[in-house]
This record gives structure tokens, sequence and C-alpha cells, in this order.
């Protein structure tokens, strides 16, 4: 009888081949920055044991995150940079906070991005069509045209959050209803996103927005298992996650193709004859469709092509943006009752929502100072990652730091502790804490580099001199907020993504009772990655809304 291999079975298999490949291999291979360099610098999670660093890279599944507060508190407030092994990306050096803005403001053929962006979602086998990978001007539609026009897709998306509240959280005023947090942030997020990037019927379309929801975790688990998989192994690895992602691809495929189509089919004709009866939607599919015009490569306008781009950009903010939108939930709903958290941002919105005539604009949502800062607040607590924003250095000569002195070779990867510093006393007061209005009180943060830890003279004179920082809104970049990266590869969607969480946080706030939790579910960590557990809440409709 022939045997059936489950997809159970084929996985106990790769894991036993990546714990035999770990125990045998050595510590560190030819395309790895050179053991001296390692040796020159604290590490920690390495034990003195038999396979020291193939067992610490399996204990970093687990353990990543102690770590890194282990090491930061350690060596990062000393100024020291410290390594750690991982799982799916080698050895790591944590770089200390007052190095950042020296390192991340380095010119990209010195500290790659790309390239490392790439291949830490696994690009050549998530992405099917590597055009679109490589020449990602989808990216710059999020950046410019999307940013620009907040004003035009604010009411759209609160039109669509509206319609995909009552969907999913209902219309019961007088019973309480139990919702997954996770999966209705998920449904609610893709709903109004989708009415920005493509408008209808594809934002309301349940199916698509499933698929949408499928391939982008698809994508994001599948590039983790795939680096975490021995190299020798990852053709295997790779080819078994192409297959899931291209199952997800397909099927949002049949549904959005005939729609893109017709965009296409639409544009070449008023192209053709300006003076045709269709006016343009003024959406991310119709940018996308003018950016590959732009390009004058008649190859991008190709309907499928089309289709991923718009999928990309999905896979890179749908989950970014559910997720942060889950973790605003739970932060203010678990805070204490007799707070007043819940009620000063209810009032906030009131206020605002009446004084713009009970419409939400793109300017009244930028009066939103409370909640910007709750929502602040709670990327601050919890980050997409423990550590992350990972650069490699590429220039053959290395780099150099200067204090301390340390030459980083080419080949070095590197990794901001955002966890630990998003959680330090020292720059945020009582930092293990939810205080929703940190951020719009000018004495809720020490800047990273006035701290006593960190600071030189020279430094404390500089920031003297600087005016005094008051209200902080959640797209501020600075080297102690790191919810939107860092620098100039910051989140090119940020200004869409606060946007949308504001209005998805006050429609709420305005619409609906939460029932408070007593305490706050935590965060799953697995090697760098946070991901949230998919705990119910009981919610009802506010009676007269």
């Amino acid at each position: 009888m022939a045997s059936h291999v489950t997809p159970l079975s084929a996985l106990a298999v790769a894991v036993i081949g990546i714990t035999l490949y770990l125990l045998v291999k050595p510590k560190l291979s030819k395309n790895d920055v050179d053991s001296q360099f390692l040796n020159s610098l604290p590490v920690v999670g390495v034990r003195r044991e038999l396979f020291a660093w193939a067992r610490a890279s399996l204990r970093s599944y687990y353990d990543t995150k102690d770590w890194i507060f282990y090491g930061y508190f350690k060596y990062s407030k000393a100024n020291q940079p410290f390594v750690i092994p991982s799982l799916d990306r080698g050895p790591m050096v944590v770089v200390p906070p007052r190095q950042i803005k020296k390192l991340y403001d380095l010119p990209e053929d010195v500290l790659d991005i790309h390239t490392t962006q790439n291949v830490t979602i696994q690009t050549r086998w998530t992405i099917k069509d590597q055009e679109v990978a490589d020449n990602d001007f989808q990216i710059n539609v999020v950046r410019h045209q999307i940013t620009r026009n907040l004003g035009t897709l604010t009411p759209v998306i609160a039109r669509e959050l509206k319609l995909g509240f009552e969907r999913w959280w209902g219309t019961e005023t007088q019973e309480w209803k139990e919702v997954k947090i996770w999966d209705s942030c998920l449904k609610l997020v893709a709903g109004a996103s989708n009415g920005a990037f493509c408008g209808t019927p594809l934002c309301r379309d349940g199916e698509f927005l499933e698929m949408l929801r499928d391939h982008g975790i698809t994508v994001f688990a599948g590039a983790l298992f795939i680096n975490s998989t021995p190299k020798p192994l990852r053709p295997i690895a790779g080819k078994l996650v192409s297959m899931s992602c291209n199952y997800y691809f397909k099927k949002a495929l049949k549904l959005s193709l005939p729609i893109v189509k017709e965009r296409l089919d639409n544009t070449a004709n008023l192209k053709a004859n300006p003076h045709c009866d269709w006016t343009p939607p003024k959406d991310g599919l119709q940018w996308l469709i003018d950016e590959c015009y732009a390009s004058g490569d008649a190859a991008q306008l190709d309907p499928e092509r089309v289709c991923f781009r718009l999928l990309f950009v999905n896979d890179i903010s749908l989950h970014s943006t559910a997720y942060t939108a889950h973790n605003v939930i739970l932060d203010v709903w678990t805070t204490d009752p007799s707070s007043g958290v819940v009620e000063a941002l209810r009032e906030e919105c009131e206020t605002v929502f009446k004084q713009f005539g009970g419409v939400w604009t793109r300017e009244a949502i930028t009066k939103l100072k409370l909640l910007d800062s709750a929502i602040r607040e709670s990327m601050r607590l919890a980050p997409f990652a423990s550590v992350g924003l990972p650069r490699r250095v590429i220039h053959p000569d290395g780099v150099m730091l200067k204090s301390p002195e340390l030459h980083l070779p080419q080949g070095s990867m590197l990794a901001i502790p955002i966890e630990a510093i998003h959680q330090d006393n020292d720059i945020y007061p009582e930092a293990r804490r939810f205080d929703a209005f940190r951020f719009a009180r000018s004495s809720g943060v020490t800047d990273i580099l006035s701290s006593a830890t960190f600071a030189d003279s020279a430094e404390k004179a500089e920031k003297a001199d600087a005016e005094p920082n008051n209200h902080r809104s959640t797209v501020t970049l600075d080297n102690a907020f790191l919810g939107f990266g860092f620098g100039k590869h910051a989140c090119p969607g940020r200004f869409f993504a606060l946007n949308e969480l504001k209005i998805f946080m006050a429609h709420l706030l305005l619409n609906y009772d939460v029932q408070y939790m007593k305490s706050r579910p935590p965060l799953t960590n697995r090697i760098w990655l946070k991901y949230p557990q998919d705990v119910p809440v009981r919610v009802r409709r506010r009676v007269g809304t």
C-alpha cells in the first residue's frame, strides 16, 4: 500500500533535519562574518557546552526576547554592541541606542536594506513575480500618492469601517456579543484599507479579504520557516512555501482580475480619447496603473502583475495595522476603569466629531491628540519584534565605530533592541505600564540622548539647545520610539496607517461598548517576532448610535 505523507509528518522530518544539521555544522560558514570579530564582542545566549552555537540557535526560538533584555541592560546602556544567535538570521550584532543614528543613516552601498528585507520575506519563494519585488514602485504609490490624498481617502475609510463594524460587531444594543479581537481586526482593517486601495466591490468581498489575510500570513510565516531551514534544505522549504503562496494568490487573482482588467481598459480608453465618459477613481489601484504607464514599460500593464502589486501592498500593511488595532483594544480595555481613559478618549472623539459636522475628515482626525497618544503608547509596549530593523554591512571595508572603537566587517547583520528601548525606565518613566496619555505630556518621555545613562556631555549640551518637545505624534520618528522604523527607510505607509487606526478607534469608542478585561492577554514570542493570541471580548452597540 502506498504511503501518504501528511503535512505534519513532513514538518517532523524537516525539524529533525534542521536539528541534525545544526548539531553537525561548523559554528560559522564561510559566508558568515569571521569568528574573530564575533569573539571580540560580548555574546548573549551561548553557553559553554558541546555544539554551543548550534544549540543556542535552536534556543533562540523561545529565548530571543530574554536575551535582548539581558544584553540591553548589561551592554547596550554602556554603549557596547553585543551579539545574539538567531535561528533565522544567524549571529546578530545588536546596536546600542547611541549608535542607531550614526549607523542607520549610512548610505545603502554601505548598509543594505533592500536585499536584507527581500531575504527576510524570502521574495524568491514567496513572491511569484520577481519584478514586483525588485521594481517595487507600489511602495512609492503608498509613500506618495496615498499619503498626499489622505483628505480624499479618509471619508472612504470611515465609510468602510462603519459598514465593517456593523457587519462583524453587529448592531445589537441590549445583548453582549462575543468577538475574537484578532480575527475581527483583520477583517475590519482589510475592508477599510481596500476601500482606499481598490474600492468597491472588492473591499466588501468577504472571500477576497480572506485571501488577502491568508496570503499575507503564508508569506511571513513561510519566510520565517525558510530562513530557519538549513541552507541545503532551503530549496525544498522554499518550494513548499511557494506552492502555498501561489495557491492563495490564484484565489485572490480569480476575484480581482476582472476588476483590474476593466480598470486597465477604461484607463486605456481615456488615454486614447480624453473626452470619453469615464472618470478615474482616486484610489491605490488607479495610482498603481498610472505608475505603470509612467514607467514606459508595457510589461508593467500586465493585468496579473498589477493584481500582484495590489496584493503585495496588502501583504505589507494589513497584518501590521490589524496587529496594532488589536493591541490598542487590549491595552485600553484592561486599564483600571476608574482611570477614566475610555471616557477621556470618547469625549475627545465626540467633541471633534461634532466640531466637524458629524463627518470624519483628514483635518478632524489630526485633532485627536489623546487618541494619537494612546495608539503610540500601545505600539511602544507591543512592537512587532523584540529585536528588529535588520541591516547588513555590504561595503568591502566594513564600518568603523569610534566610540567604542569597533570594526564591523562586511557581512555583519545588525539589528536594534526595539522592545528593550521601549521599556527602559530611563527613557519612559514606569515603562512597563500602559499610560494612555504619556505622549500628550511633555514630561512623559526622556529623549534617549538626554538620559543620564546614555548621554555624554556633548550630547547633553546639544539636546539642551534644542526646543522643548511637547506632543509627539505616532508618526514622529526618533531613536526612542521605533514602532514605524527609523530614518529614511521608515515605514512608507505610517501616515495612512495612523489615519486608519484613529478612525477605527474613534468609530469604536463612539458606537460600541467593550467589556473590560481583568488582565492583558500576553503576546506570543517566537525568535524575534511577536504575534497575538485570538482572545475573545464582549462588545455591544451603544444605545442611540
